[in-house]
């Protein structure tokens, strides 16, 4: 059975109509009505609302027949996906399903790219430090963290790599939340609220400059996998503008901040939060 034909069986046994397909998924209803006048499966960034909507995997929509996928008409990066999907374990599917759907979530316009004035410079005494030109979270009395999250969705699936040590850094699905809703990011205010969220702009330069790199163990339960391996630590550095009351900017503020890495079970490193934020009390940078 093909894709499409597996829809409309499933519409049949739901007893759900086009309408309210098209009511759960976003997906017009002349579209979903191709599928089976002209006999075509959807495309593959269609599939995980679809699945949502039945209430099924995505394994069960697309089934392990292989007689069945050659009549499928996907192109060869769609294929792929798919292969890629079905050869992995239960827990690596959940993350790719909860990626598809970060990305099914962000709007159009969250998709471009960011524009980004970030530049790398180094002090006096030749160390770097990633320099923010702008603040574009700015909150009176608090930071809107939500905003800040949906920042952070633009990085997932990138990485990057350590100068120093050459390790490569992942950016995982669970980063925006984390980032934003630590018990670390919930105890902040101010100054350190404020330099955490705009941080959010710099993320690959911030990886790409750390140093001095520590070792721990993994000792909770709950990160038995995501950090089977245990957790790395590295310091890193950032400058944010500071304004006089016409505008214009007055000077930069140096901060610290630690890099925290979890080691998966895959070997492979992920960004997990940004710690320890903290102004230096040093001269302030003038770039």
């Amino acid at each position: 059975m093909k894709v499409y034909e597996k829809i409309f069986a499933r519409l049949d046994e739901l007893n759900m109509s086009q309408s309210e397909l098209s009511r759960r998924t976003g997906i017009s209803t002349s579209t979903i009505n191709d599928w089976k006048k002209k006999k075509i499966n959807p495309q593959a960034d269609k599939l995980v609302a679809i699945c949502r909507a039945f209430d099924m995997s995505l394994a069960e929509l697309l089934g392990d027949d292989e007689t069945e996928n050659s009549s499928v008409d996907y192109s060869a990066e769609e294929r792929y996906l798919i292969e890629c999907y079905r050869r992995s374990d239960d827990q690596v599917r959940k993350h790719m399903l909860r990626y598809m759907e970060l990305i099914d979530n962000v709007e159009p316009n969250e998709m471009k790219t960011p524009q980004r004035n970030v530049a790398v410079i180094q002090d006096v005494d030749g160390n770097n430090i990633v320099v923010i030109n702008d603040i574009i979270f700015k909150g009176k009395r608090s930071i809107t963290w939500s905003d800040v999250e949906k920042y952070l969705r633009r990085y997932v699936g990138e990485f990057y790599s350590i100068a120093e040590t050459g390790d490569i850094v992942y950016i995982g699905t669970d980063l925006p939340d984390e980032y934003t809703g630590s018990n670390y990011t919930k105890h902040i205010k101010g100054t350190v609220a404020k330099a955490k969220a705009n941080a959010a702009q710099a993320i690959p330069e911030i990886i790409e400059i750390a140093t001095s790199k520590t070792v721990e163990e993994n000792k909770k339960e709950k990160h038995s996998r995501n950090a089977k391996n245990g957790w790395y630590r590295y310091d890193t550095r950032f400058a944010l503008p500071v304004y006089d009351e016409s505008g214009e900017v007055e000077r930069y503020n140096v901060f610290s901040a630690r890099l925290l890495i979890r080691h998966a079970a895959s070997g492979k490193m992920y960004l997990y939060d940004v710690l320890e934020i903290k102004k230096e009390t040093s001269k302030p940078c003038q770039v």
